[in-house]
């Protein structure tokens, strides 16, 4: 493949700068919001997987305004590979979750999400990516047919 054909245009690098942008100030309020809570007392999660869903919440937000700005890849690049493997994980969770749930898990213990609420919490965060990739894709093909 030629390389001039996976480069961003300008009007392409200004927008990933501000959805980078966008992303950062995201993690750095929930960062400074989880830790006024955990100030407070306020313990939803334990520590471990208060951070890692703040930044797949990030990466979740910033992941949507790629699609949606048709930002994620660079000209020429399909999203196929990469929305196969976060469907393919978002399948593996959701079953794990459900055989977990099936023989007792709870989402909520003792006040506090527990490692099985939080693997729901990221199926349904990768599901919403995924699910915006794929509406992003068909989007993009319909206008090329347009165009055609």
């Amino acid at each position: 493949m030629n390389k001039e054909k996976k480069e961003f245009d300008e009007r392409q690098i200004e927008i990933r700068k501000n959805i980078f942008k966008h992303g950062f100030l995201i993690t750095l309020i929930a960062l400074l919001l989880n830790a006024f809570l955990n100030d407070q007392g306020i313990v939803w999660a334990s520590v471990f997987y208060q951070n890692i869903l703040i930044f797949v919440l990030s990466i979740t937000i910033v992941s949507i305004e790629f699609h949606m700005h048709d930002v994620y890849f660079g000209r020429g690049i399909s999203r196929a590979p990469i929305l196969g493997i976060m469907g393919f994980c978002v399948i593996v969770l959701a079953v794990l979750s459900g055989i977990h749930f099936a023989n007792g898990a709870a989402f909520v213990a003792n006040g506090e999400l527990t490692s099985d609420g939080a693997g729901v919490i990221f199926c349904v965060l990768f599901l919403v990516s995924v699910t915006c990739g794929i509406i992003q894709s068909l989007r993009s093909k319909q206008a090329e047919k347009i165009m055609k």
